[in-house]
């Protein structure tokens, strides 16, 4: 019998299809779990970190963001950094988010990352002018001079200052103190918060008596007994509700505008200066028609009567609060 050979061989149809399947086989690119993080007002470019992803056939990867998150990466080596216009702020938000896709080529893969923000001492990132302002804003506010008890948190008013004026008020000791307001107001210019005279006592929330000392046995005789048989010429005492100040009473022997802006400064929640040297300041201890408000001081009453400002900050928040705001450029 004759042998029958058979012969199995491909077709060139079917080593074509084959190979076809071999070189359009792809692996996607994967994207590595990672913890990310940055300090708060960190600077445009900082880098963040650098993004990993390996790709199995060894293909080049190319990085892009895929949202409008003001982060900006490399293309080639995946590194993040901070994009400009980016505004990293602890105490406004803890952490952010992008997606970042990579692509090998064939295929994009795709991953979302979280940044923690890092919390910062922004007070050492200041100028010392800067630090300057804080420090002595701190020492007003919570009555740091040796002449008063410190306090623990600051205060301030949360409605206008709406003033009755009781005494000896002529003509010319109305005119002088409108005029002290005014200069205050002026101060004020950009807050909601403002000093004003009222036609009635049931309508104030300061009560300004113009007299002697004697006149105030009567009248307010807690204050009395501080200031009599002292060589005081005006006082204020001011109720403090939680850091909130209200119900304000002032006497002043004088329209003496800086005895008014003294007073007044009391009554506004703020302490003796130690700018009395040579700097002649309006809240000196000891005051005289040299002094005056200070520039600085000017900043710092505009500062403590922002609309934004809250009240209750103990020294600690203060520094925080102040720093983070002049780093802002609020």
């Amino acid at each position: 019998m004759a042998a029958v050979l058979y012969w199995s061989c491909s077709t060139d149809a079917e080593l074509f299809s084959e190979n076809l399947l071999e070189e359009s086989t792809n692996t996607s690119p994967i994207l590595a779990t990672q913890s990310l993080a940055v300090d708060e007002h960190s600077a445009t470019g900082t880098s963040i970190g650098t993004i990993v992803a390996t790709d199995a056939d060894n293909d080049e990867l190319s990085f892009k963001i895929e949202d409008g998150s003001l982060i900006n990466i490399d293309e080639k080596n995946g590194e993040v950094t901070v994009g400009e216009g980016l505004v990293l702020d602890f105490e406004t938000a803890t952490s952010l988010s992008f997606t970042v896709s990579v692509f090998d080529g064939t295929d994009i893969s795709q991953q979302t990352y979280n940044v923690t923000i890092n919390d910062i001492d922004e007070y050492m990132l200041l100028e010392q002018e800067q630090k300057d302002t804080i420090d002595y804003f701190m020492y007003l506010t919570l009555w740091q001079s040796p002449t008063h008890t410190p306090l623990e948190n600051s205060s301030r008013w949360q409605t206008p200052m709406n003033i009755y004026l009781d005494g000896s008020i002529s003509t010319s000791a109305k005119a002088d103190i409108e005029n002290v307001l005014e200069e205050f107001n002026i101060i004020f210019e950009e807050s909601s918060f403002s000093l004003s005279l009222v036609s009635t006592e049931e309508s104030a929330n300061a009560h300004l008596y113009l007299g002697e000392t004697a006149e105030l046995e009567n009248l307010w005789a807690d204050m009395y007994e501080i200031v009599h048989g002292k060589t005081y010429s005006g006082y204020a005492m001011t109720a403090n509700n939680s850091s909130v100040l209200s119900n304000s009473r002032i006497w002043v022997s004088s329209t003496s505008s800086i005895l008014l802006k003294h007073e007044l400064g009391h009554a506004l929640g703020f302490g003796h200066s130690d700018k009395c040297e040579s700097e002649n300041s309006f809240m000196c201890s000891n005051i005289s028609q040299e002094h005056d408000f200070l520039e600085l001081e000017k900043e710092i009453l505009k500062l403590a009567y922002s609309n934004e400002m809250p009240e209750g900050l103990s020294e600690i928040e203060i520094k925080t609060y102040l720093a983070n705001k002049m780093i802002l450029g609020d």
